[in-house]
Parts: C-alpha cells; structure tokens; sequence
C-alpha cells in the first residue's frame, strides 16, 4: 500500500485504482475491476478491522455477500482492506418497475440475515445509545440527516426523547443478527431477477434488535422510493409492526454519526 503523507493510506499498491465516493464513511474507497479496497489511517484500523471481520464470517454463513481478497497495514499509515464487488445494482439505482418485486426479496433475506445463528459480534442498544450521546456531546449531529421536525428541535432534545423511550425498547427487543446500516445504497440486487446478491459495508453489523435494521429499510423505501413498505414488513412476516420501536430507531440513528 502506498500514502502521500505521514499516518493515513490512500490507495493500495499497483496502476489501475479508481477512486469512489462513499457518502458517509471515514474511510477512502477504491475500485479495480471487481475488487474494491477501503484505506484508512492508523486510528481507524480498529473499526476497519472490525469491518473485516464482519466480512469474513458473513460470507462463511452462506449469505450472499463480498469476500475478503487481503488485509493491508502498517503500524505507521493505517490499513487497507480489499474486498470482492458484490454484483448486481444497489438498491438505490433500481428502477422503479422492480421495487416491488425487490421489496419482497429483501424482506426473506434480512429475515433470513437476522436468524443467523451464533455470531459473534454483539451491537448492545447501551452502546448504541453511548455512541449518541458522545456525538450530541461533542455537537457532531448532522443535520442533513434529521427530519424538518427534528431540526426544529435541540439534539439535546432528541437525545433525551431516545434515553426516555430506551427501557421500553429494551423489554420488547427481539436479537437478531442485525445488519445495522440496512439503508439501500447498501443493498444490491440482481437487476432482472431482483433477488439480492449482498449486503455491503457492514461494520455494524451484530446482534441486536431486528427492529433496528426494519426500522432504516422502511423509512428509506419510504423516502427514497416514495412507497409504502408494507410489502417489505409483510414479506418479513411483519403484519403488524410496532409503531414505536420503528420511531425509536428512526430518530436514534442518525444522532449515531458524528
């Protein structure tokens, strides 16, 4: 792997690497025919490879998905870890002629993703609710990712609305081995027969409740595809949802990102 300046990798060795714009993420992405390579610096490893790992024992579950091709680092400029493309189309490019058909796929597939057996990664709702309040604390919110209501209000607010909902979230919780990112950009699907090839970017992935990964795929096809997700949750084999774990979840997320 090579780097122009002291503590943080940008692309890995060799001619052909493309770079890629990846919304959100801390990390710098490559692409080179169908491998793709996330570089970060030396205070990023440990999520990176957690990142990794996640990779690794998705793929070994029979779920489709990337493939670790090789892990890159050095204790002076970070690392880089080299994935398999997942083929087909990401969820967010699909045309519209397929949403529904792509509604119902997805559905089985992240049922069938959360009743994976033993994982060995955990993502507590403590955790989750730790890394919010570390983000409102240093005033990292970003408000692009809130609703006109929400912005109407303090992140100070919001972040007391989700400890006051938390104990009820935590009786009712159902475990599941959870994407947690399951928004669909990161979703991609065979663009005829709409099934889904795989799940990318999955950091966060870990047990935790289903309804963290239901709650960001319904409003997503809500506010992306501009449908109503009920053929999603029905295919899920959610006939009746619980209105208020999907809010819950909804507005804790993006006081995660910061």
């Amino acid at each position: 792997m090579a780097a122009d300046r002291a503590g943080f990798v940008v692309i890995p060795a060799g001619d052909g690497w493309e770079p890629i714009e990846v919304g959100e993420s801390a990390t710098s992405v490559y692409r080179r025919g169908a491998v793709f390579a996330k570089c970060c610096d030396v205070a990023g490893v440990p999520a990176l490879e957690g990142e990794r790992d996640r990779v690794a024992w998705l793929a070994g579950t029979g779920l489709p998905g990337a493939t670790v091709v090789d892990w890159l680092s050095s204790s002076e400029d970070g690392a880089c870890l080299l994935t398999s493309a997942v083929p087909g189309v990401a969820g967010i490019d699909l045309p519209s002629w397929g949403w529904l058909g792509a509604m119902e796929t997805l559905g089985r597939t992240l049922r069938e993703l959360h009743s994976v057996p033993d994982c060995p990664f955990e993502r507590p709702l403590e955790s989750v609710v730790a890394a919010a309040e570390d983000v409102v604390r240093r005033g990292a919110v970003n408000p692009d990712f809130l609703t006109d209501e929400w912005r109407e209000r303090t992140p100070e607010s919001l972040l007391a609305q989700v400890v006051a909902e938390s104990p009820y979230v935590a009786s009712v919780a159902e475990p599941g081995v959870c994407h947690g990112d399951a928004c669909l950009p990161n979703v991609f699907f065979d663009p005829l027969t709409l099934r889904v090839t795989g799940f990318i970017d999955v950091g966060r992935l870990g047990v935790a409740d289903r309804y963290s990964d239901l709650a960001l795929t319904t409003i997503q096809l809500y506010d992306v595809w501009s449908v109503d997700p009920t053929p999603f949750l029905t295919s899920y084999g959610l006939t009746d949802p619980d209105r208020r774990r999907l809010e819950f979840y909804r507005l804790l997320d993006p006081l995660t990102w910061g």
